[in-house]
């Protein structure tokens, strides 16, 4: 996936912000922190991401990732080499270990870009939809990088929705982006959920297509309702 290595002087696990939000229960404000994923949760966030990202996500939902065999196998087996890179992030209620969010986060380097091939069929039709925008996006000549921040999956448990976790979990790129040397994330987000919260903490749009153009160029999501799938930049300075 990339060659690239976290430095080795950063401290592991660390927690990049913290922040007060609703309670889970009460209206009372609590504090949350987003912190790197230690690698000891690592199959309890694949099962969080199973659970609920696959089912909630339009794309995966729509080609039934949720309840495809190979899908849920090779999505386990790529959440476990991103987690290696020890930039994915968690965030935690204070005083409980329960996973109220996920951003699988990794870094995709130049010298070793690689397409993949997937048993899973809805998978692979996913995957393309993404590859053709990135193609379209040319980012590692546009921004003159060797590397930059994506993530494989954005996900906020529904007991804790509605509360900015979402936004704080992207939000903690930019700490992160700094603390590693990368000035640039990119992301497909594909549901307003994510691409509202994405716009409050900096990205932009760097290709917006709609499910009507995918469906057109061969890329197939039946029974998504909303209108556009957007790729977007963070630049952290």
């Amino acid at each position: 996936m990339s060659s690239w290595q976290r430095p080795t002087s950063l401290e592991y696990p660390r927690v990049w912000i913290t922040f007060r939000a609703r309670d889970v229960d009460s209206d009372e404000l609590v504090e949350y922190r987003v912190q790197d994923l230690p690698g000891d949760r690592v199959e309890d966030a694949i099962a969080h991401m199973k659970t609920f990202f696959l089912r909630d996500e339009p794309m995966c939902s729509s080609v039934g990732l949720y309840r495809d065999p190979d899908a849920l196998d090779e999505f386990a087996e790529i959440w476990r080499t991103v987690a290696a890179q020890k930039v994915a992030v968690v965030c935690f209620r204070a005083g409980s270990d329960e996973i109220v969010g996920l951003n699988m986060l990794t870094v995709v380097s130049q010298a070793n870009a690689k397409e993949y091939k997937f048993k899973s069929v809805g998978m692979q039709t996913m995957y393309d939809a993404y590859v053709g925008m990135l193609k379209q996006a040319n980012l590692f000549e546009k921004y003159a990088v060797e590397d930059y921040l994506s993530a494989w999956g954005l996900s906020v448990s529904p007991r804790f929705r509605g509360r900015g976790i979402a936004t704080e979990l992207l939000r903690a790129r930019i700490p992160i982006c700094r603390a590693v040397g990368l000035r640039v994330t990119v992301t497909l987000f594909s549901h307003p959920g994510s691409q509202i919260p994405a716009a409050k903490v900096g990205f932009f749009d760097e290709i917006v297509a709609s499910y009507k153009q995918l469906a057109e160029d061969g890329y197939l999501f039946p029974g998504v309702t909303h209108e556009l799938c957007k790729l977007m930049t963070m630049v952290v300075e």
